[in-house]
């Protein structure tokens, strides 16, 4: 996506809709119309792809986009033997089947408990256009479509676990593999709640390039993905970037850094622990998004109010669950 594009809020063309579904396209493309772009993004399952380097995009994730999804279970189950423990098809599985347990399972599944502390902490319900940032297999979306009964768009970098979201907006079930133990997975195929299919959109985009417009929303919602890209403070700023002057925003995070998604030099606070915050990343945030911060850096947010120790928990397989407790955050646009 060129910065062109970006600043100037240039509008994405549809060139090619090869694919559809009443208003819907399934595949296509669309095109940046500044002269001096004129780069394409596809749309692939119904998901644009608007990332500053799609090709790259492309090489590391053209396996999980050219997934079959017609195949039995019975068949899925005998490739995940051959494919074995730790494969790409392994790790695919698995990490779907974790979040998509999380937003979708019937008995009250776990992100419902962190969505509703989010709500909770807002001055009033969200109304408007709305982003989740980093949406996963899409709940906090479909819940924030409800609520507003407006457009709510969710954004996410892993195709694999946007193609669920989507296929979950057109067909209004949740189909994914749980890990049951080692290599034996149970195939779930549940309804969800009734939504609105038109009010909700997801797109392949970086959050921390985030493919809108400054001022396009009424609010946002970041739920555990601070300390899940590379750069924090960008994604920090972002988000502070596309939001309307005043609006909210909630920030979840557990604060669970992982050299494998943030280099510890990036991670706040959280890497030197003689450090004047002695590796708090709660107290560098807080440093960070205070009203009268003097980092040099101003994300245009602050923080208004705070929750902690919100239970998060993650089922990975049947024997085993991760537990967490999440710092919530509600951040306000600054004005000027």
């Amino acid at each position: 996506m060129c910065w062109i594009t970006r600043q100037s809020a240039s509008t994405l063309r549809v060139t090619h809709a090869v694919r559809k579904e009443g208003d819907d396209i399934h595949e296509g493309a669309l095109v940046c119309p500044e002269r001096l772009c004129q780069r394409e993004y596809p749309i692939i399952d119904g998901i644009p792809i608007i990332l500053a380097n799609p090709a790259s995009w492309a090489e590391n994730q053209l396996p999980y986009v050219l997934r079959r999804d017609d195949l039995t279970t019975f068949t899925q189950s005998i490739l995940g033997d051959l494919a074995g423990a730790g494969s790409p098809f392994d790790r695919e599985r698995g990490n779907n089947g974790i979040y998509a347990h999380a937003h979708w399972a019937l008995e009250d599944p776990a992100y419902l408990q962190l969505f509703r502390a989010a709500r909770a902490l807002l001055t009033h319900p969200p109304s408007g256009l709305w982003l989740d940032i980093g949406c996963s297999t899409g709940r906090g979306t479909f819940e924030l479509a409800n609520i507003t009964s407006e457009l709510a768009a969710g954004i996410d970098l892993n195709f694999s676990m946007l193609r669920l979201a989507e296929s979950i907006r057109r067909t209004g079930r949740a189909r994914y593999a749980r890990r049951r133990v080692g290599l034996a997975f149970d195939f779930v195929d549940d309804p969800v709640p009734p939504f609105d299919a038109r009010n909700i959109s997801f797109w392949c985009a970086d959050v921390s390039t985030i493919p809108f417009a400054a001022g396009t929303f009424s609010g946002a919602l970041s739920m555990n993905m601070l300390d899940c890209v590379p750069q924090p403070l960008q994604l920090l700023c972002e988000t502070g970037r596309v939001l309307q002057p005043g609006a909210e925003a909630v920030l979840a995070t557990p604060f669970d850094w992982a050299a494998g998604a943030t280099e510890a030099a990036a991670w706040l606070g959280g890497h030197g622990q003689r450090a004047p915050h002695q590796g708090s990343s709660l107290a560098e945030l807080r440093r960070v998004l205070s009203p009268d911060c003097q980092a040099g850096l101003d994300t245009g947010l602050f923080i208004e109010a705070e929750a902690d120790d919100i239970q998060w928990r993650l089922r990975t397989h049947e024997r085993a669950i991760t537990e967490y407790q999440v710092y919530l955050a509600r951040l306000r646009r600054k004005t000027v």
